[in-house]
Order: C-alpha cells, then sequence, then structure tokens
C-alpha cells in the first residue's frame, strides 16, 4: 500500500486540534478538507477561513469545510481528531467519504479509538498515534497553538510503510512525526499520562502545576499512574522507564495549562474520561488485577457532568 505523492487529506473534527492540523498541513500546500457535522458551522469556517496564533506563528488559511461527507474530495487519508467519546458517530457521519484503499488514522486521547477504526476497515490501512502539541479554540474559526509537540505513528506491518509517507507530511507542516513498531505502548502510555493529570485537574478544578505542589493530588496522582502501569503489563503492553517520574515532568511542563477535561466540564461538555480512566479500569478488572482507584476517579467525573443533564454530545 502506497499515498499518492500529493495526497487527499480529510480531517475528522473542528475542535482545536482539528483546526491545527488541518490549517498546518494547508499552509503546507497540501489539499485538506475539513468535516464537521454542524452545516451552519462548516458554512461559516469555510467562508471565513482558519486564523492560526502562537507557536504555530500567526497567519489565515482558506480551507473547504463540509457538513456532507460526500461533498469531500475523495481521501486519500482521514485523519480523526475528535473527542474519543464521538469516535463512532464521527467514523458513521465520514463514511460516505471512504474509498476501498483509504487510509485512517487516530490521533485522538484515550484507549478504543484505534480498535474501533478496525473494526470498520481492518488493520490493513488503519493507523494510530498520539501528539503532545496543545492548542485550544478561543472561538470557532480561530485556534492558538500553545506548544507543538512530536508525534508518533504506528500500525500493521501492512500499513507501517504508509505511516512513513504521512510522517512525512507532517514533519513538512511543522508537525515533527515519527513512525512507531510498537502503537499500543505508544497510546497506552499517552492514556496513563492523562489518566495521571486529568481526572484529577478536573475534579480539582487546578492547573496541571497544582497537582505537584498539593501533596494529596500528588499522591493520588502516583496511585492512578502506578495502577494504570499494571493494568497496562497484565495486558502485555510495556512502559519502559519511570511512568510516575514521566507523568510528573508533563504536569511540570504544562504547570499553567488546564486540562482539557477541566475545560470540558466547565463548559458543560461531555468529556473522555470514559476512554481514559474508565478504559483503563476495565481492562484491570477483566484481567484480574486492581483497577479500583482509576474506576473511582471514572465515577467522580461521570457525577460532576451530572449538573448538566441533556447536554448536547459535541464532535469536536
Amino acid at each position: 500500500m502506497q499515498l499518492p505523492a500529493d495526497p487527499e487529506i480529510l480531517i475528522v473534527g473542528p475542535g482545536s486540534m482539528g483546526l491545527m492540523h488541518a490549517a498546518l498541513l494547508a499552509r503546507a500546500g497540501r489539499h485538506v478538507t475539513l468535516l464537521d457535522h454542524r452545516p451552519e458551522r462548516a458554512a461559516a469556517l469555510s467562508r471565513v477561513g482558519i486564523r492560526v496564533r502562537g507557536a504555530a506563528g500567526d497567519f489565515r488559511v482558506s480551507i473547504p469545510v463540509v457538513s456532507d461527507a460526500s461533498d469531500a474530495a475523495s481521501p486519500d487519508l482521514v485523519v480523526f481528531l475528535v473527542k474519543a467519546h464521538s469516535t463512532s458517530a464521527a467514523l458513521a457521519h465520514a463514511r460516505d467519504a471512504f474509498r476501498p484503499d483509504t487510509v485512517l488514522l487516530t490521533l485522538q486521547n484515550g484507549l478504543g479509538n484505534y480498535e474501533l477504526l478496525v473494526e470498520f476497515a481492518g488493520s490493513d490501512r488503519v493507523l494510530g498515534g498520539t501528539t503532545s502539541s496543545g492548542a485550544y479554540r478561543p472561538g470557532d474559526g480561530e485556534v492558538f497553538v500553545a506548544a507543538i509537540g512530536d508525534m508518533r505513528i504506528g500500525g500493521s506491518e501492512v500499513v507501517l510503510p504508509v505511516a512513513d509517507a504521512i510522517c512525512a507530511l507532517f514533519s513538512d507542516a511543522g508537525l515533527p512525526a515519527q513512525t512507531s513498531d510498537d502503537l499500543q505502548s505508544l497510546l497506552w502510555h499517552k492514556a496513563t499520562v492523562n489518566a495521571g493529570i486529568n481526572p484529577l485537574g478536573a475534579l480539582a478544578g487546578v492547573r496541571n502545576g497544582v497537582l505537584l505542589e498539593v501533596p494529596a493530588l500528588r499522591l493520588l496522582l502516583r496511585g492512578l499512574v502506578e495502577e494504570a502501569v499494571d493494568v497496562a503489563s497484565r495486558a502485555g503492553v510495556r512502559l519502559d522507564g519511570d511512568m510516575v517520574a514521566a507523568v510528573e515532568e508533563v504536569a511540570c511542563r504544562t504547570a499553567e495549562n488546564r486540562c482539557s477535561m477541566l475545560q470540558d466540564l466547565e463548559a458543560s461538555r461531555p468529556t473522555e474520561i470514559r476512554q481514559i480512566s474508565g478504559h483503563i479500569a476495565a481492562v484491570g478488572l477483566q484481567q484480574g488485577g486492581s483497577g479500583w482507584l482509576n474506576e473511582t476517579v471514572h465515577k467522580l467525573v461521570e457525577a460532576a457532568e451530572c449538573r448538566w443533564h441533556g447536554a448536547e454530545t459535541e464532535q469536536t
């Protein structure tokens, strides 16, 4: 399997990460279309374009934005950047754009997204990956890039050569990327970082750095991370190095950030707690080990969501 030299790319999701990746690829001269599930917002984005500020520079680009997948140019590559709880809905929404040889890539948070895409399309044309870039959306059509980090992409041996071409595309666009031959370790490493930081930041209502300053929060962070590492090991996934130190380093480096889960709670949006802490806990309990601490914060965040019963799930 090969990717054309100048592929058609479809980005699914007009949230901060979707806007950032679409805009940087477009600035690099790539053919990019953005898929939004809201027709009114899609029309507005098509009309005014995307404004980018921050670590990626200050610029504006025009990108075709569609709400009907059948209106998208036949894509060679589809990149999923919706919230993890919207993966199934986003896949159903985007499927009319797919060809039999379209490559699907998830760069989402949480666990289970890659498996959902594989169930739909097969492992021979699905890739998974992680990114440490950070961005937020001041408003529709605007994205502030807080930091540009590394991207890692992997998949089955059949599709892994395509990952090299995709990494080159992203790297040329200013998003450093490289392939990995151990996708599950990549995904579990990112999920463990998120499991240690996001639920505690959301429940305590604090910036990431406070998790290291308050002894009770730091102790809980350690417990959540150690439990996640144990669950990963029982599931046959090896996480090398001192993961507690790694997560604390991320919290230190992003000390002024308010994690996405906290932002979601404050904005009355569904969080990704089920695909992070909930998934880790479920695997741990299935494997006969511990998952109770991750399950506890899972249920606490779900309880915090109860204050806005009936809120609409967003694919952003």
